[in-house]
């Protein structure tokens, strides 16, 4: 893609360990990308980072750093706001920092809003074509567990509610730094396409692969997914 049309945010949290082999792939298979990553890392985690983005010396990565853990949907907000500060960019990427995500992937998303323009594409785990890697049945039980009772609740005719790896147009991205929204978490990611599909915005899905992460342990646990049952409900309800 023609150099500054595309952004990258990546949410990160305690993620240095995975960040420099994500940035090369992204630099590999996205040319002429903008990388932003938001980071709400501890202070010695925020560090390595820091240490890391200065050692690839690029001029296209961009790190916000935060003081305090405010969740994954905040963090993506804060990155997209930041982007659109680039009146070159038109393509918005987000996804997740821990690998779990295929840069490779990017020519879906591309390929399909060429044939079909979307102003959100969401990468699924559950279509026909997709793949999850090295989970266990108990893991995947409990994600389609949660993403029936958001479809449910929500009624989006999607397949998947909660994955991170999404690309937004730049109207989307203009709509939602402008709208509030209930959520900070994961969540956001409900409530956002929630919103988009509320104002007649155009979502489509395509196929990806889930890879379970290699470094690290994951940020969300047992009272971010009660909050996020809770924020559903706020949601729809429009508390």
């Amino acid at each position: 893609m023609e150099k500054n049309k595309t952004a990258v945010i990546i949410p990160s949290y305690n993620e240095s360990a995975s960040l420099k082999i994500l940035v090369n792939k992204i630099f590999k298979n996205l040319k002429g990308a903008k990388i932003i990553i938001v980071d709400d890392s501890p202070k010695k985690e925020n560090q390595r980072i820091k240490n890391l983005i200065k050692k690839l010396n690029n001029k296209d990565i961009q790190l916000i750093s935060r003081t305090k853990k405010l969740g994954r949907g905040s963090a993506v907000m804060e990155g997209l706001l930041k982007a659109l500060k680039n009146k070159k960019t038109r393509y918005f990427f987000e996804m997740d920092s821990d690998l779990s995500h295929k840069p490779e992937e990017f020519k879906l998303f591309i390929d399909k809003f060429k044939a079909e323009p979307s102003d959100l594409i969401i990468g699924s785990r559950y279509l026909k074509d997709s793949k999850l890697i090295n989970w266990s049945r108990k893991r995947i039980l409990f994600s389609k567990f949660i993403n029936i009772l958001l479809g449910l609740f929500l009624g989006l005719n999607i397949s998947d509610y909660t994955n991170g790896f999404r690309l937004y147009n730049r109207k989307a991205v203009e709509f939602l730094v402008k709208t509030k929204t209930k959520s900070k978490g994961f969540i956001l990611l409900s409530e956002t396409a929630f919103k988009l599909k509320q104002k007649g915005f155009k979502i489509s899905e395509v196929p990806t692969t889930f890879l379970e992460r290699r470094y690290g342990q994951s940020s969300v646990g047992p009272n971010e997914f009660i909050n996020a049952l809770v924020g559903v409900l706020k949601i729809k309800l429009d508390l």
